[in-house]
């Protein structure tokens, strides 16, 4: 890829916090406006005013023990003092518990899909959105937030799509069974040789994207295959990925992702595949391995 907006056309209004005019704010200090009670750091502080918009999604079902955990650590004054206006929306898929109020108390805006799963729910937002650059992150508390800047960053040097691999980075103990971890690496396999274009973790639920390519995708998983449709749709249309390696943690709550969903997963990607009737050239891989683990503990 080149530069941003050599072959897309990067649009989208900044929602966030944005930097006044007017009098110096070293001497009338002002607040930026919080995306939730996090605390914040005058403008006055901020080496460089928001000049790009992101948008951060977090899709849930019933993650009341593990959705402030991951609102408190997405980074806000990194995010802040980088340039970037941000927004933080829950992907809500009818919610039985706290998972919506936990998530409005600090600062998220909550949309509640019509449709039913992960898939359905991402497909249904990204029309709405307007920013930049998105991240899709899972809201169990296994992926680190606190690499959202340099994953935004990538995006920002030219990198259309970029992937969190947990396959590639560190997995805390207990974080994912010995059968997880076969099955991530057969499907990743499967996913590489079925369209001839290498991917380490084609199940990682932590991706980035600039929102210009991403609505070019022709998306059509409704459940916990949307990361294989993402990988698949990214292959076909010729678009690099860029993985990064992360640190994956434990979950927090109860899992809902089970042995047969590695399935329904593979029928994807094959379905995806025989469907498209296009020759996949095979691609370098478009790698980078910068180290980008989040320094946190163990639970």
């Amino acid at each position: 890829m080149g530069q941003p907006g050599d072959e897309w056309a990067l649009s989208g209004g900044a929602i966030g916090a944005r930097a006044p005019s007017g009098p110096t704010i070293a001497q009338f200090p002002v607040p930026a406006l919080p995306v939730d009670p996090a605390p914040q750091i005058p403008w006055g502080e901020i080496a460089n005013p928001a000049l790009e918009s992101l948008s951060i999604l977090l899709p849930a079902l019933n993650e009341e023990d593990g959705i402030a955990d991951v609102l408190n650590r997405i980074p806000r004054l990194t995010l802040q003092q980088k340039g970037y206006a941000y927004s933080v929306h829950l992907l809500d898929g009818g919610s039985t518990d706290q998972t919506r109020a936990v998530a409005k108390r600090l600062g998220a805006e909550v949309f509640i899909q019509s449709g039913i799963g992960k898939g359905s729910a991402f497909r249904e937002f990204v029309p709405k959105i307007r920013d930049q650059y998105v991240v899709l992150l899972d809201s169990d508390g296994t992926y680190p937030p606190e690499v959202i800047p340099d994953i935004v960053g990538k995006l920002g040097a030219g990198s259309p799509v970029v992937i969190g691999s947990r396959l590639r980075g560190s997995i805390n103990e207990g974080a994912m069974s010995m059968a997880n971890r076969v099955g991530n690496r057969m499907l990743s396999w499967f996913a590489s040789f079925l369209f001839a274009t290498p991917i380490s973790d084609v199940c990682s639920g932590m991706w980035g994207f600039v929102s210009e390519p991403l609505k070019s995708l022709g998306l059509t998983a409704t459940g916990f295959e949307l990361e294989a449709d993402l990988f698949a749709e990214c292959a076909l249309k010729g678009i690099p990925i860029t993985e990064v390696p992360i640190r994956y943690d434990r979950r927090i709550g109860q899992p809902k992702l089970h042995l047969h969903e590695g399935v329904r997963i593979a029928l994807a990607l094959l379905k995806k595949r025989i469907g498209s009737g296009a020759a996949v050239a095979a691609k370098e891989p478009q790698l980078s391995f910068t180290g980008l683990h989040a320094e946190h503990t163990d639970r």
